[in-house]
């Protein structure tokens, strides 16, 4: 079941029942609101809901890349004649993990498409696309899921109405977190943890948060876990004082609290765009906090 971003969903309806469907289309967007879905969803409306089909592929990154490889694998299968006759669909998810010369050779696909194509990225960091490849493309932009929408569908799915609410605050409307912490007490116990950590070493001096950092040595995931948690808690802190609910833990300000969300948001773009040091990156994270 897809959740939100309904006038997006009911413009690409459109252009079906128009008979106006992109060459190119680029979603763009937050991680985990259900982009990929949607895309999915799409296509299945343009074949009529075809449970196989061999002319839509699909890319997904392994082990946090996409390789040039895979490209020339699709262009391979593009240029094969229809199975029903219709549209060869290719959609490439994570399409931001494509390492340049696999983006090099993507731009050939779009300056020369063979026959009747329909290609969709998904990404939540458009930035990380060339401008010559994003210049072909239209871009439709997803937005975060409302959290009185995400509270009724996990209540839908049998959660307590006290528990979609705090599940609601803490997964900043990405409807797939939201159910990852529906369905893992663990996750929910992690994020718990995370929290209380954070609130200690916000109280806390330098040293200590320096010892903190020392724990993750350079380990790339971990770190972008912790940030992830802070980040939603921070968020939580945030509607929290919006909207005058109970349950805070932090006495800052709300300009404050936006502050560190910037902070947070730039680490996790220097952690997926540069070579620098993740322990280095986390430390000036700390002293700013």
């Amino acid at each position: 079941m897809i959740i939100g971003n309904n006038k997006k969903r009911e413009l690409l309806y459109q252009l079906i029942n128009n008979k106006n469907i992109p060459h190119a289309l680029l979603f763009s967007g937050p991680e985990m609101i259900g982009k990929k879905m949607i895309a999915l969803d799409f296509v299945d409306k343009i074949f009529g809901d075809n449970k196989y089909n061999p002319d839509i592929n699909i890319i997904s990154q392994i082990d946090g890349n996409i390789e040039i490889d895979e490209i020339r694998k699709a262009k391979q299968k593009l240029s094969l004649k229809s199975y029903y006759g219709k549209l060869k669909v290719l959609i490439i998810d994570d399409s931001h993990l494509m390492k340049k010369d696999a983006q090099n050779a993507f731009l050939k696909m779009l300056e020369e498409p063979k026959g009747d194509t329909l290609i969709i990225f998904i990404t939540a960091y458009p930035q990380m696309i060339l401008k010559t490849i994003k210049s072909r493309m239209q871009e439709m932009k997803f937005s975060l899921i409302g959290k009185k929408e995400i509270e009724d569908h996990l209540m839908s799915l049998g959660a307590s109405k006290e528990k979609a609410f705090e599940i609601a605050l803490i997964s900043s409307g990405q409807i797939g977190k939201a159910i990852n912490f529906l369905e893992s007490q663990e996750k929910i116990d992690l994020f718990n943890n995370s929290m209380d950590d954070m609130v200690n070493l916000l109280n806390s001096k330098m040293k200590k948060r320096f010892e903190y950092a020392e724990k993750f040595k350079d380990d790339k995931d971990k770190i972008n876990s912790t940030i992830d948690i802070w980040e939603r808690f921070l968020r939580r802190e945030l509607l929290i004082k919006i909207f005058n609910y109970k349950g805070g833990r932090l006495n800052y300000s709300i300009q404050k609290i936006k502050n560190i969300i910037d902070e947070l948001e730039k680490m996790k773009y220097m952690i997926e765009n540069s070579n620098a040091s993740k322990k280095l990156l986390l430390e000036n994270l700390l002293i700013k906090l």
